[in-house]
């Protein structure tokens, strides 16, 4: 494994040395950002195929891009990949105290719980944290809307402010839906922006829904397209004439036809 790592990095540095790549010699943090974004996205679709080698393909390339910083960080003196690999070692065992040390937990609540508390404390002793940041502005800003929506409500839950069971959510979940219908139903100077706000709401209302029940939004969403999209194909596939020539109650009929097609 150490052999592999020390391979690759080599590779990296041959690729950014002066007689090395031009595409990579002449990339910094800023320019390779976008594709770290999309080689994580590569992974979480992958996941979601149950394809091992895949997957194993897809961290690859998503390493690529670590090893690829790690790299630029160096040329410039500044931390390389033996610097990252011991930061988030030490980060781990900091935060798991109750696995390398003596403080038991017996439940991943407590786990997140802990998590954030100790987080907190390692940033008020670097001074990164002011003391009167809210917990809810510890969230990067580049997140996906649906993500970030989480990572907030995950925030506020760390300080107590919860549901008192799941009745009391779905009461508030059927409340946004029925403002965002009189929203749509209204009329006004600000219409538009009344009904984007009231379909957030009702957007971060699922999303509570989606934690309280230890969802994912981000991947429920992703699985939700794909399988759209998989119908979609069917209904392309077995219709004998363009989906776009079809009425309203043919395509209705397609569409069942597609759902049972694509259970087989």
């Amino acid at each position: 494994m150490g052999k592999s790592i020390d391979e690759f990095k080599n590779t990296i540095a041959r690729l950014r040395a002066p007689d090395g790549c031009p595409w990579d010699r002449e990339q910094d943090h800023r320019s390779l950002a976008r594709y770290l974004l999309e080689e994580a996205y590569e992974v979480l679709e992958v996941i979601h195929e149950d394809n091992p080698a895949k997957l194993c393909e897809e961290l690859g390339d998503l390493l690529l891009q670590i090893l690829l910083h790690a790299q630029i960080a160096s040329e410039n003196n500044q931390f390389d990949f033996e610097d990252v690999a011991a930061g988030i070692n030490k980060k781990m065992l900091d935060r798991h105290p109750h696995v390398f040390g003596e403080n038991k937990l017996d439940s991943s609540s407590a786990v997140v719980t802990q998590w954030e508390e100790l987080k907190k404390l390692e940033a008020e002793k670097k001074g990164k944290l002011e003391a009167e940041q809210s917990v809810v502005d510890r969230v990067p800003k580049a997140l996906p809307a649906l993500l970030k929506a989480l990572k907030v409500s995950e925030k506020a839950v760390s300080e107590g402010f919860e549901w008192k069971n799941a009745d009391e959510l779905w009461e508030k979940v059927l409340s946004e839906i029925d403002e965002l219908k009189e929203a749509l139903d209204s009329e006004g100077e600000n219409r538009q922006q009344e009904i984007e706000l009231e379909l957030g709401d009702v957007l971060f209302c699922m999303v509570n829904v989606a934690r309280w029940n230890k969802l994912n939004p981000e991947e429920s969403l992703l699985l939700a397209i794909e399988k759209f999209r998989t119908r979609y194909r069917a209904m392309e596939e077995i219709s004998e004439r363009p989906l776009k020539e079809l009425d309203k109650d043919e395509l209705a009929q397609m569409w069942a036809k597609a759902k049972v097609h694509t259970k087989s």
